[in-house]
Formats: C-alpha cells, structure tokens, sequence
C-alpha cells in the first residue's frame, strides 16, 4: 500500500487558532495548547487505522474509528466505522513533525 509522508503518522491536536483559507492544522498533541479534552483530535497509523476523537458532551471524548486509503499523492480517503458517517477525504498541505495540515474535501 502507497503510504503519505512518514511526518504524517501519529498523534494530532488541532490547533483551530492557526486554521486559515479552509486548511486545518494540527500539532503533536504532547504540545498540545489548551485542554486536549476541548479539541479535536486525530491518530493516522501507518497500518491503515484511523481515529478521530471530538470533545463529547461529558468529560468522556467521542472515539470515531475508520481507516484510511491513499488516493493519490498527498491525499488520503478516511471510511468510518459508524453507518451515519460519510467518508472524508484529506489533502495533505504540509507535513511536519511539528505541523499537519490538511483540506478536508
């Protein structure tokens, strides 16, 4: 399997301060800024696996499962696990050890 940057593998935060012109940014989240639990975040596995995890309505974040599949070059196509989710497609703008950033199309 076709695998994105090696940069792109790991523990994300999103960092909604930094987003700009539709391009969403994450930062490891050991560097996270704010309380982990108040922001989204992502776990991209290089066997394929997926999560995304959103603040809940309780302390308790809500763990989304999927996996991905690379499309092309610098996107990847998520399929969650849930049946009311749609699949998500990411272009990868920039990959860093300290930087994510995606367009969600």
């Amino acid at each position: 399997m076709e695998q994105p940057p090696q940069e792109v593998f790991g523990n994300w935060q999103h960092a909604y301060e930094e987003d700009a012109h539709g391009i969403a940014v994450y930062r490891p989240t050991a560097n996270n800024s704010g309380s982990s639990q108040e922001r989204e975040r992502l776990e991209i596995h290089q066997d394929g696996t997926f999560s995304r995890i959103i603040p809940g309505r309780s302390e308790v974040p809500d763990v989304i499962k999927g996996e991905w599949e690379q499309k092309k070059d610098k996107l990847i196509h998520v399929s969650y696990e849930s049946p009311g989710l749609a699949p998500q497609q990411l272009e990868i703008i920039e990959s860093k050890p300290d930087i994510l950033k995606v367009r969600k199309l």
